[in-house]
């Protein structure tokens, strides 16, 4: 068959996906958002952190200063100095004796109760709050230590609430940004689908009104656009139909006067001959030998002339309607071709089928018959004339060579027989593959379509 149609869209190398206009939007204000509230959250936990550091030194200091005032009055130093074993430990301070020639006694901080590991962690003072207090009159000093793990404790209390907020205040306003988004963009969505619709031919497609503005007026002008296109394609069609009537009235026309004219001067020509070889015996043998000549070229011509009107006007199709025309065709392709067998099974009452319609169908018939003949090398052909839902279809298929569509250049012939069917309002569809024949499936109305032919079919 004649070559398939180059698949439409195929504009280049194929791209890699991209993130749409919605996942780019949610992706810059979720980054955005993120950035805010850790910003937002490591304010929060530095103040803590400044906050659990100034505790923890205005407790050592009290605790220096107290202890500053009551050792030196105390009347017992040595039993107050006792008091302070290494075992012992207030809250919030480490309190230990520091005696001469001794090891220096160590205060080790306590890990904060019910507090994440990580708050205690970058909320912890860099330096621990710690001070060397000497007794007046006595050997020892005394480490005042404070421990900030209560301090971090009470913090996390008040924070928690804080950064649960914040956190929470993250996800609505993401869930609250999506949901947004979605409505926004919503109208981009059908916009695109109207694009691909317009590309796929379906000029009838319009858009709603939005309610932004920008898309409103995006939409105004796309809906001009198409009707616009519309017109235009209305108009081709027309005029391509006009064309299409035209010709196959200059075709009826030229098949009838091959047939009077020339026919008839073709015949009178041959009864001359015929006269004159009835008197054969009583003329020169070179008159004869040239009449019988005069004879062969004239039936020659005339079966020439027969076969120029079958390909110019179908026999039977004005008289007998489309299943005769088809049946003198195939038997016209099956004495030309003896090897191939044709199986022609046409559809009930086609006879009263409209004479546009029955010429469109028997010229894709034609068409089709002449690619499987010309590129496919088939041994079977069968051609299927059917009514379906309203419409008339025809189905040509052959076990020829068959071809890959994808990547075969649409053939004059082709292109011919889908604008026919496109013109009625009708569809074209090709299946082939390499080896396996090709099958062409026509669906047409069963009258053309009343809106769309502007011209009088003149005679």
């Amino acid at each position: 068959m004649a070559a398939g149609r180059q698949p439409a869209g195929n504009l280049g190398p194929r791209r890699s996906p991209r993130l749409g206009l919605r996942a780019r939007l949610m992706l810059f204000i979720t980054l955005l958002l993120a950035a805010v509230l850790l910003a937002a959250a490591a304010l929060v936990i530095q103040n803590a952190r400044t906050a659990v550091s100034d505790e923890t030194e205005a407790t050592v200091s009290l605790a220096a200063a107290l202890l500053g005032r009551t050792l030196p009055r105390h009347t017992d130093s040595n039993t107050l100095l006792r008091q302070f074993t290494p075992g012992e430990q207030l809250r919030h301070l480490c309190l230990r004796l520091i005696l001469p020639r001794t090891p220096a006694p160590t205060c080790a901080d306590t890990t904060p109760p019910g507090t994440p590991a990580w708050f205690a962690t970058l909320t912890r003072p860099e330096q621990a709050a710690e001070t060397v207090l000497d007794i007046e009159g006595q050997p020892g000093r005394i480490l005042i230590h404070a421990d900030p793990a209560d301090e971090i404790a009470e913090a996390w209390r008040d924070v928690r609430g804080l950064l649960a907020l914040i956190l929470l205040f993250y996800a609505v306003s993401l869930a609250a940004v999506f949901r947004s988004l979605g409505r926004i963009t919503r109208p981009v969505h059908t916009i695109s689908a109207a694009l691909a619709g317009v590309e796929h031919g379906e000029l009838e497609r319009r858009l709603p009104a939005f309610d932004m503005p920008e898309f409103d007026r995006l939409a105004a002008r796309f809906n001009l656009m198409v009707a616009t296109l519309e017109r235009t394609r209305d108009e081709n069609q027309r005029l391509h139909r006009h064309s299409l009537r035209i010709q196959e009235t200059e075709r009826q026309r030229l098949a009838r006067e091959l047939h009077d004219e020339l026919g008839q001067s073709l015949t009178a020509i041959r009864a001359d001959v015929g006269g004159i070889l009835a008197r054969e015996t009583s003329l020169p043998a070179d008159v004869a030998e040239s009449a019988r000549a005069i004879n062969d070229v004239a039936g020659r011509i005339y079966d020439q002339a027969r076969s120029m009107m079958r390909r110019l006007r179908p026999p039977g199709l004005d008289e007998l309607g489309l299943a005769a025309a088809l049946e003198e065709t195939v038997a016209g392709w099956q004495r030309q071709n003896p090897d191939i067998a044709y199986h022609l099974t046409p559809a009930n009452d086609l006879s009263a089928l409209d004479p546009e319609i029955a010429i469109h169908a028997f010229r894709i018939v034609q068409e089709a018959l002449t690619n499987a003949h010309r590129h496919a090398d088939p041994r079977t052909i069968r051609i299927r004339l059917a009514h379906e839902g309203g419409q008339v279809t025809a189905t040509i298929e052959d076990d020829g060579n068959g071809f890959d569509p994808a990547r075969m250049s649409t053939g004059v012939g082709i292109s011919g027989m889908r604008e026919r069917a496109e013109l009625l309002g009708g569809q074209l569809q090709i299946d082939s593959r390499p080896g396996r024949g090709t099958r062409v499936h026509a669906r047409l109305p069963r009258t053309p379509p009343k809106n769309r032919e502007v011209f009088p079919l003149s005679e």
